[in-house]
């Protein structure tokens, strides 16, 4: 994959072909440079908030400490919130025609309304996985492509999270930008293509109990996600505009909310129409708002290492009561 730069550091062409055969494999993809056995590039997304808001100044690389464990690690970069940055939407949306073009329209303002220096791709996610629009700064062409996408065929959030997870981690280790990842979705736990309502029982092991608890084939299928997501290092928010109440739509949406929440990321659901709006501004900020912290660590291969990300003490009185959202465990490739 080739990539060419404008002044700001952004990309200015991508090999589309690349890409989309990139988002269809089937392979779940490293989530960061492999280096040598023991050692790996990341970039983590770190959010800092002072009363529930981002922090009045812009802070640097110096001004944050990383611990795993006892050992002091270095940050070797770090990106701030008006660094140039990469965001992909990737739409789920197959519902109601209403609900969808309340989304788009709220889309398509929060699109206008970011800064130059952000470039935004749209992938459709459905299945087959297809890139809608290549990254762009155009946000006239943008409005125009989110109004031609597709609203037919099966819920595909499931099926697509990890590769379009892997599509943007490739991403920002190959580049010098943030990059973020909006999921807007109507996804019904009962649309799906695969059966979550009804999940087959072995018959020849007494023990299956897979009828008899609904669910559990939803379960399962989280379950297998938070292991394989915790190897990507891109936020993921998702916008769920028509969130189901029944007991197994909720289960599918905590379970939607411990995928990305491993990431740093946040699943925001709307309880009404009137919801869709200031729910995908929720988003969007929260896409703006995060530092990209950048350092090598080594640990041991194949397992989970544990990481805190704090402010030196220094820095950290004068900025008096506050938190930092970021992964808490990452995988060592």
């Amino acid at each position: 994959m080739i990539f060419l730069h404008n002044k700001s550091g952004l990309p200015i062409h991508y090999f589309i072909a690349a890409l989309v055969a990139l988002v269809v494999s089937n392979t779940v993809g490293v989530a960061a440079k492999k280096t040598n056995n023991s050692s790996a590039l990341f970039k983590l997304p770190v959010w800092v908030l002072t009363n529930g808001n981002p922090p009045p100044q812009e802070l640097s690389v110096n001004e944050f400490q990383i611990n795993h464990g006892k050992l002091r690690v270095e940050p070797t970069s770090l990106r701030s919130p008006n660094s140039p940055t990469l965001l992909f939407v990737a739409f789920d949306t197959v519902g109601e025609i209403a609900n969808i073009m309340e989304a788009r329209t709220a889309l398509i303002h929060e699109i206008q309304g970011l800064g130059n220096q952000y470039w935004v791709g749209l992938i459709s996610a459905n299945e087959p996985i297809t890139i809608a629009q290549e990254p762009t700064p155009a946000r006239e062409l943008l409005s125009e492509k989110i109004g031609q996408l597709s609203q037919i065929g099966k819920a595909g959030l499931l099926d697509t999270l990890l590769p379009v997870a892997d599509l943007a981690t490739s991403v920002l280790l190959k580049t010098d930008v943030r990059v973020a990842v909006i999921f807007i979705t109507d996804s019904d736990i009962g649309n799906y293509k695969t059966d979550y309502l009804n999940a087959p029982v072995n018959v020849s092991d007494s023990r299956d109990l897979s009828r008899r608890f609904a669910g559990r084939a939803l379960q399962e299928k989280i379950t297998r996600m938070n292991k394989a997501i915790s190897k990507f290092q891109v936020p993921i928010i998702v916008v769920h505009i028509a969130p189901g109440e029944d007991p197994l739509n909720r289960a599918y949406q905590n379970g939607l909310k411990q995928l990305v929440e491993i990431g740093g990321g946040k699943c925001l659901l709307s309880k009404s129409m009137g919801d869709i709006s200031s729910s995908l501004h929720e988003a969007f900020e929260w896409a703006r708002s995060f530092y990209l912290l950048g350092f090598r660590l080594t640990a041991a291969k194949g397992h989970l290492a544990d990481i805190e990300i704090t402010l030196v003490p220094k820095e950290a009185q004068t900025m008096g009561t506050y938190r930092l959202v970021h992964p808490n465990k990452i995988y060592m490739p």
